[in-house]
Protein backbone atom coordinates (compact mmCIF):
# COMPACT_ATOMS: atom_id res chain seq x y z
CA UNK A 1 0.00 0.00 0.00
CA UNK A 2 1.29 3.30 -0.58
CA UNK A 3 1.95 5.31 2.15
CA UNK A 4 0.00 8.25 3.65
CA UNK A 5 1.08 11.50 2.32
CA UNK A 6 1.62 13.82 5.15
CA UNK A 7 -0.42 16.88 5.00
CA UNK A 8 0.03 20.26 3.29
CA UNK A 9 2.04 22.38 5.19
CA UNK A 10 1.26 26.26 4.56
CA UNK A 11 4.68 28.66 3.72
CA UNK A 12 4.03 29.84 6.66
CA UNK A 13 3.75 26.51 8.62
CA UNK A 14 6.98 24.27 7.32
CA UNK A 15 8.79 24.76 11.10
CA UNK A 16 7.08 23.61 13.59
CA UNK A 17 7.55 26.45 16.62
CA UNK A 18 7.59 29.48 14.14
CA UNK A 19 3.91 29.92 14.24
CA UNK A 20 2.59 30.90 18.00
CA UNK A 21 -0.98 28.77 16.99
CA UNK A 22 1.24 25.23 16.28
CA UNK A 23 1.57 23.73 19.92
CA UNK A 24 3.24 20.34 20.61
CA UNK A 25 2.48 18.46 23.49
CA UNK A 26 5.73 18.68 25.00
CA UNK A 27 5.50 22.73 25.08
CA UNK A 28 2.28 22.37 26.81
CA UNK A 29 3.84 20.49 29.53
CA UNK A 30 6.99 22.63 29.30
CA UNK A 31 4.87 25.47 29.80
CA UNK A 32 2.88 24.60 32.30
CA UNK A 33 6.53 23.50 34.41
CA UNK A 34 5.53 20.14 34.84
CA UNK A 35 2.38 20.82 37.36
CA UNK A 36 0.52 18.27 34.60
CA UNK A 37 2.11 14.70 33.48
CA UNK A 38 1.83 14.17 29.42
CA UNK A 39 -0.85 11.94 30.03
CA UNK A 40 -3.49 14.44 32.35
CA UNK A 41 -2.52 16.95 29.10
CA UNK A 42 -3.33 14.78 26.84
CA UNK A 43 -6.69 13.59 27.86
CA UNK A 44 -6.95 17.20 28.54
CA UNK A 45 -5.52 18.04 24.88
CA UNK A 46 -7.95 15.28 23.27
CA UNK A 47 -11.31 17.12 25.09
CA UNK A 48 -10.46 20.10 23.23
CA UNK A 49 -10.32 18.47 20.08
CA UNK A 50 -13.54 16.64 20.90
CA UNK A 51 -15.22 19.93 21.39
CA UNK A 52 -13.83 21.03 18.39
CA UNK A 53 -11.59 23.79 19.72
CA UNK A 54 -8.62 22.65 19.12
CA UNK A 55 -7.64 20.09 15.68
CA UNK A 56 -4.21 18.38 15.30
CA UNK A 57 -1.86 17.46 12.81
CA UNK A 58 0.74 15.61 12.40
CA UNK A 59 3.92 15.92 11.26
CA UNK A 60 5.91 12.90 11.67
CA UNK A 61 5.79 11.21 14.38
CA UNK A 62 4.81 14.50 16.76
CA UNK A 63 1.41 15.87 17.03
CA UNK A 64 0.84 19.60 16.80
CA UNK A 65 -2.32 20.77 18.28
CA UNK A 66 -3.78 24.13 16.74
CA UNK A 67 -5.82 26.50 18.40
CA UNK A 68 -8.80 26.85 15.78
CA UNK A 69 -8.97 30.60 14.63
CA UNK A 70 -12.48 29.98 13.08
CA UNK A 71 -14.43 30.09 16.71
CA UNK A 72 -12.55 33.13 17.65
CA UNK A 73 -15.17 36.08 17.84
CA UNK A 74 -13.01 38.84 15.46
CA UNK A 75 -14.16 42.58 16.11
CA UNK A 76 -15.89 45.06 13.93
CA UNK A 77 -14.35 47.94 11.70
CA UNK A 78 -16.65 49.91 13.57
CA UNK A 79 -15.15 48.51 17.10
CA UNK A 80 -11.55 48.04 15.93
CA UNK A 81 -11.97 51.80 15.48
CA UNK A 82 -13.74 52.62 19.13
CA UNK A 83 -10.55 50.62 20.43
CA UNK A 84 -8.23 53.05 19.03
CA UNK A 85 -9.90 55.86 19.70
CA UNK A 86 -10.16 55.10 22.90
CA UNK A 87 -6.22 53.99 23.04
CA UNK A 88 -5.51 57.58 21.21
CA UNK A 89 -7.40 59.18 24.46
CA UNK A 90 -6.07 57.57 26.98
CA UNK A 91 -2.31 57.71 25.70
CA UNK A 92 -3.28 61.42 25.70
CA UNK A 93 -4.62 61.08 29.40
CA UNK A 94 -0.96 59.36 30.13
CA UNK A 95 0.64 62.27 28.76
CA UNK A 96 -1.57 64.79 30.83
CA UNK A 97 -0.40 62.99 33.77
CA UNK A 98 3.19 62.58 33.06
CA UNK A 99 3.43 66.09 32.61
CA UNK A 100 1.57 66.82 35.85
CA UNK A 101 3.75 64.08 37.52
CA UNK A 102 6.94 66.18 36.86
CA UNK A 103 5.51 69.61 37.47
CA UNK A 104 4.14 68.03 40.86
CA UNK A 105 7.62 66.20 41.67
CA UNK A 106 9.69 69.46 41.26
CA UNK A 107 7.44 71.75 43.52
CA UNK A 108 7.17 68.82 46.43
CA UNK A 109 11.44 69.04 45.83
CA UNK A 110 11.37 72.57 46.20
CA UNK A 111 9.42 72.03 49.38
CA UNK A 112 11.82 69.56 50.62
CA UNK A 113 14.46 71.67 50.30
CA UNK A 114 13.03 75.06 51.54
CA UNK A 115 13.38 75.64 55.77
CA UNK A 116 9.79 75.18 57.91
CA UNK A 117 8.26 77.82 59.94
CA UNK A 118 9.65 76.50 62.67
CA UNK A 119 13.21 77.02 61.25
CA UNK A 120 12.29 79.92 59.84
CA UNK A 121 11.04 81.40 63.03
CA UNK A 122 13.91 80.09 64.90
CA UNK A 123 16.71 81.80 62.51
CA UNK A 124 14.56 84.90 62.59
CA UNK A 125 15.45 84.85 66.46
CA UNK A 126 18.93 84.03 65.87
CA UNK A 127 19.15 87.05 63.47
CA UNK A 128 17.36 89.65 65.61
CA UNK A 129 19.63 88.39 68.53
CA UNK A 130 22.64 88.87 66.68
CA UNK A 131 21.29 92.28 65.04
CA UNK A 132 20.65 93.77 68.69
CA UNK A 133 23.96 92.75 69.96
CA UNK A 134 25.98 94.06 67.26
CA UNK A 135 23.70 97.71 67.86
CA UNK A 136 24.57 97.43 71.20
CA UNK A 137 28.49 97.09 70.43
CA UNK A 138 28.10 100.16 67.45
CA UNK A 139 26.35 101.97 70.47
CA UNK A 140 29.37 101.55 72.78
CA UNK A 141 31.87 102.23 69.47
CA UNK A 142 30.63 106.05 69.00
CA UNK A 143 30.17 106.64 73.25
CA UNK A 144 34.01 105.89 73.12
CA UNK A 145 33.55 103.46 75.88
CA UNK A 146 36.42 101.30 76.64
CA UNK A 147 35.58 97.85 75.51
CA UNK A 148 38.83 96.28 76.73
CA UNK A 149 39.46 95.97 79.85
CA UNK A 150 43.20 96.62 81.40
CA UNK A 151 43.45 92.82 82.70
CA UNK A 152 42.91 91.82 79.25
CA UNK A 153 45.13 94.43 77.59
CA UNK A 154 47.87 93.65 79.79
CA UNK A 155 47.58 89.51 78.87
CA UNK A 156 47.55 90.44 75.34
CA UNK A 157 50.39 92.62 75.99
CA UNK A 158 52.53 89.94 77.42
CA UNK A 159 51.45 87.75 74.91
CA UNK A 160 53.01 89.98 72.34
CA UNK A 161 56.11 90.49 74.31
CA UNK A 162 56.40 87.04 75.07
CA UNK A 163 56.50 85.66 71.13
CA UNK A 164 58.13 89.07 70.16
CA UNK A 165 61.51 88.20 72.35
CA UNK A 166 61.09 84.42 71.08
CA UNK A 167 61.01 85.50 67.42
CA UNK A 168 64.04 87.60 67.88
CA UNK A 169 65.59 84.91 69.48
CA UNK A 170 65.10 82.41 66.90
CA UNK A 171 66.14 85.37 64.33
CA UNK A 172 69.45 85.49 65.75
CA UNK A 173 70.42 81.90 66.10
CA UNK A 174 69.10 81.84 62.54
CA UNK A 175 71.61 84.29 61.15
CA UNK A 176 74.63 83.19 63.60
CA UNK A 177 74.01 79.54 61.89
CA UNK A 178 73.69 81.67 58.28
CA UNK A 179 76.93 83.93 58.70
CA UNK A 180 79.32 80.47 59.78
CA UNK A 181 77.92 78.18 56.83
CA UNK A 182 78.70 81.27 54.47
CA UNK A 183 81.69 82.63 55.63
CA UNK A 184 83.71 80.88 53.00
CA UNK A 185 81.35 80.18 50.36
CA UNK A 186 81.55 82.09 47.03
CA UNK A 187 79.38 84.79 46.06
CA UNK A 188 76.78 87.14 48.75
CA UNK A 189 74.74 85.98 51.63
CA UNK A 190 72.04 87.81 50.42
CA UNK A 191 71.81 86.73 46.72
CA UNK A 192 71.52 83.00 48.70
CA UNK A 193 68.88 84.06 50.58
CA UNK A 194 66.99 85.25 47.92
CA UNK A 195 67.82 81.85 45.81
CA UNK A 196 66.62 80.05 48.69
CA UNK A 197 63.44 82.63 49.28
CA UNK A 198 64.33 82.75 52.70
CA UNK A 199 63.35 85.79 54.20
CA UNK A 200 65.32 87.90 57.33
CA UNK A 201 62.23 89.41 58.69
CA UNK A 202 64.04 92.83 59.71
CA UNK A 203 62.17 94.66 62.42
CA UNK A 204 60.80 97.75 61.47
CA UNK A 205 59.53 100.94 63.39
CA UNK A 206 55.56 101.12 63.13
CA UNK A 207 56.27 104.81 63.56
CA UNK A 208 57.86 105.22 60.61
CA UNK A 209 55.87 107.13 57.33
CA UNK A 210 55.52 104.18 54.93
CA UNK A 211 56.75 106.72 52.32
CA UNK A 212 59.91 106.69 53.84
CA UNK A 213 60.64 103.10 53.66
CA UNK A 214 59.98 103.07 49.81
CA UNK A 215 62.08 105.91 49.24
CA UNK A 216 65.31 104.18 51.10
Amino acid sequence: MPKDKKPAVSKGDDKVGLNPCFIPQSDIVTNLHSAVTKSECQRVVNALVERDLVTTKLYGKQAVYVVRQDTIDTATPAELAAVDKEMAQLQSTITEYKSKNRRLTSELSALNSALTTEQIMDKLDQLTAKNDQSKEHLAHLRAGTQLVSAEEKDKVVNEMTRHRKMWMERRRLFKDMFATVTENLPGKPKDLLEELDIEVQDPVDINVDPMDLLKA
